[in-house]
């Protein structure tokens, strides 16, 4: 327990509070050097370095002159109905075209 005859000891303490914002530049760097990486990349890209071609393919393709094709023959119905849950029946008549 305390001494009540022992006289009190306070201790006083200063704290200093800084508001300035003069912590640290890492943000800004980190902004300017994003900002200069799209500027390349935009340059690059709208200069079409990214989408050259070759300046020689060197590809040639020999088909004969001739190509057989089979013959196809679609038989389509000459009426086509399409029946809803109680709406109009819509009907299609392919024969007319």
């Amino acid at each position: 327990m305390t001494d009540p005859d022992r006289e009190t000891v306070r201790e006083e303490r200063t704290t200093v509070v800084h508001t300035d914002s003069g912590g640290g530049g890492g943000g800004l760097i980190a902004v300017v050097v994003l900002i200069l990486v799209l500027l390349v990349m935009g340059f690059l890209f709208f200069r079409g370095s990214f989408n050259r071609t070759a300046d020689q393919v060197g590809l040639n393709v020999n088909l004969p002159s001739k190509i057989e094709v089979p013959n196809v023959n679609v038989k389509m119905p000459s009426k086509i109905e399409v029946k809803t849950d109680g709406a109009a029946t819509a009907t299609s008549n392919t024969a007319s075209k």
